[in-house]
């Protein structure tokens, strides 16, 4: 059972995503556990079927979903998800969800299976920016962390992380950014407090 971390594409009219970008830093295994990543589609219609695909392939004991938050200083560890989609932009197929929900009937709130408070620690240890956020929005990072919290069995650790801008981006749009080598070590750090809080099953005898 890998880790799976994910990012989006860019979107909004931007030519680069953070997000994205620092799948390609991430090491092969953290803790000795494999790391699988993948890129999803800013598609609110395409994106539930993607993530399908991905966990039926990998089955992760630990799904770290990543996003930018273009506006933001600090790396923001999310702790709710809600059942709401309404957008401020569409997304990349053009298609802007208004008051809609994320599985019509379900909560209208879930909360991250991801160690948050214990993150937040290990970042702030390091001297990484790092704050807990209340919600996910109502864009695609929310649908993507609502989706994880329903398709994922209890035991998988899963939620979302928003990164703010990085060197690239700033170069684009001036700013406050946080360097993408550093993001990567955070999401890294993320990693290992989950599986310090979702420890492996002993093999059966």
């Amino acid at each position: 059972m890998p880790i799976l971390v994910t990012g989006f594409e860019p979107f909004g009219g931007m030519s680069h995503n953070p997000s994205q970008a620092l799948l390609e830093h991430l090491p092969p295994a953290v803790g000795g556990v494999p790391v699988a990543t993948a890129c999803l589609p800013v598609d609110s219609r395409q994106v539930e079927a993607r993530l399908r695909e991905l966990y039926a392939r990998h089955r992760p004991r630990v799904a770290l979903h990543l996003g930018l938050a273009a506006n933001r200083a600090q790396i923001s560890l999310e702790r709710l998800a809600v059942n709401l989609l309404d957008f401020d932009i569409p997304d990349n197929a053009g298609h802007r969800a208004v008051d809609q929900p994320v599985r019509p009937g379900a909560p209208l709130a879930l909360l991250t299976r991801l160690p948050v408070r214990a993150i937040r620690q290990r970042l702030h240890q390091e001297g990484i920016p790092a704050q807990l956020s209340l919600s996910a929005g109502a864009y695609l990072c929310n649908q993507v962390m609502y989706l994880a919290l329903t398709l994922l069995p209890q035991e998988a650790a899963c939620g979302f992380i928003h990164l703010p801008p990085d060197e690239t981006l700033a170069l684009q749009r001036g700013g406050a950014y946080v360097p993408l080598a550093t993001q990567a070590r955070a999401v890294v750090l993320a990693l290992e407090a989950c599986l310090a809080e979702h420890p492996a099953e002993p093999p059966s005898p």
